[in-house]
């Protein structure tokens, strides 16, 4: 390769900087050339340039040079070709410099907040090419890899399948007529896995008939470039694809997101925001559904209510943070002492906790509420002290029953409790 131009290199750094400000594209090193041999003002043919640097004149003249004189022309907004790359460079540069040499001094206003640079696809992209003939292989790698693509090769269907589980590509371009086993069967087999039916297939193959393209996509395909392809084309359907895999992996992520903050606001609505129980909306909605789960079941269910006698935080004279802090205090006390995984514990009033215990017998329920009553008596908070009257009620619900009367009793247990001076658990038997 000759040396650059001393006086064109400096074009040649500014050209690159602005397609790569103007269209978030690096310049490939063959593409490079292209434009320093011009700039220079070599009279090199893109037959002699591919020559020089090993690639099919092909390529070169079909895909590099006219994908450089249009990312030029993109990033300019005028029409710039080989032979007045030079003038349009120039110009545009020499009046750059003028612009900010003005701009350094005048006042710079505040800056905007800028929008996101798109995506660079090919970033760390691996893509797997299964086909039988080398040369369709290392014509795909020159053109993939010239793009900054990670590519990996095999040769029939069964190294493509072992490739893939030692080292899962992102996309696969897989030709159809291979010996031992063609596309169809290795996109069927790829497909039928669940690590690796996500992955997108690209048939390419010399099958033009309709049929062919029909099973193509029958068997998982994603798209069909028929041979002998044009480079331009794969570039084009890669990147598409590969886009299309960019934003459904996005979606998912999203989805996944909203799905987690939909679970926590169905948390956050359940709870009651001073003790951190579920509130009385949960209570109503686990209770019917505990109640109708026990007569499909035929077990017990069990309501205890227990309400603090000796509240005295709130009203005239009293502390309302110390009291909305011992309210929390003792519903996080009861919450641990009801350890069932079915068990609920909910803010039924002010001053009232309600209980369910699923499949809990009245005998079982009455040693946790005794348990419970002389663990928050131990507490010894406020003066006189606060401690519990808790009325008990279980019952073997059916669908000729009520739940309003199961809710009743557990109620009026709770008033009995009350009356024989707090501090005391009442139930059905007493």
């Amino acid at each position: 390769m000759s040396d650059i131009d001393p006086s064109s290199e400096p074009i040649l750094e500014f050209a690159e900087n602005l397609i790569l400000q103007k269209t978030d594209t690096y310049c490939s090193e063959l593409q490079r050339r292209i434009l320093s041999t011009a700039l220079q003002g070599e009279r090199k043919t893109y037959d002699q340039l591919a020559d020089e640097c090993g690639y099919s004149p092909k390529y070169v003249k079909q895909d590099v040079a006219p994908k450089l004189w249009h990312l030029l022309s993109q990033a300019l907004d005028k029409k710039v070709s080989k032979s007045n790359v030079r003038i349009i460079l120039t110009h545009e540069m020499r009046n750059t410099t003028q612009a900010s040499n003005t701009s350094a001094t005048t006042p710079t206003p505040p800056s905007l907040p800028l929008e996101p640079q798109s995506t660079n696809l090919a970033g760390k992209v691996k893509i797997l090419l299964v086909d039988d003939q080398p040369q369709n292989l290392r014509l795909l790698t020159d053109v993939l890899e010239e793009q900054g693509y990670d590519v990996l090769q095999a040769l029939n269907g069964n190294v493509a399948l072992q490739a893939v589980s030692l080292d899962q590509p992102q996309l696969i371009l897989l030709d159809i007529q291979m010996p031992e086993m063609d596309g169809y069967t290795v996109c069927q087999k790829l497909k039928a896995e669940p690590s690796t039916q996500e992955i997108p297939v690209i048939f390419v193959s010399a099958l033009d008939e309709s049929w062919d393209k029909v099973k193509a996509f029958s068997v998982g395909g994603i798209d069909y470039i028929t041979k002998p392809f044009k480079v331009v084309e794969v570039l084009a359907r890669v990147q598409n694809q590969l886009k299309i895999q960019q934003l459904q992996q996005a979606l998912i992520a999203q989805n996944a997101q909203l799905h987690q903050a939909n679970l926590e606001l169905q948390r956050l609505a359940a709870l009651d925001d001073l003790t951190q129980v579920a509130n009385r909306r949960r209570f109503d909605a686990y209770l019917l559904t505990s109640w109708q789960a026990a007569i499909q079941g035929q077990h017990p269910l069990t309501l205890m209510l227990c309400q603090l006698k000796h509240f005295n935080f709130y009203g005239s004279g009293g502390n309302p943070q110390q009291g909305d802090q011992c309210l929390y205090e003792i519903a996080q006390t009861i919450k641990q002492a009801i350890q069932g995984p079915h068990d609920l514990v909910c803010r039924y009033g002010t001053f009232i906790f309600a209980i369910v215990l699923p499949q809990q017998s009245s005998t079982q329920a009455e040693s946790i509420a005794q348990k419970l009553s002389k663990q928050v008596d131990q507490k010894e908070v406020g003066s006189p002290p606060i401690n519990l009257s808790i009325g008990l009620t279980s019952i073997q619900p059916k669908s000729d029953i009520g739940i309003e009367a199961f809710i009743e009793a557990g109620d009026r247990n709770l008033q009995q409790a009350r009356n024989n001076g707090g501090n005391c658990v009442f139930t059905d038997d007493n």
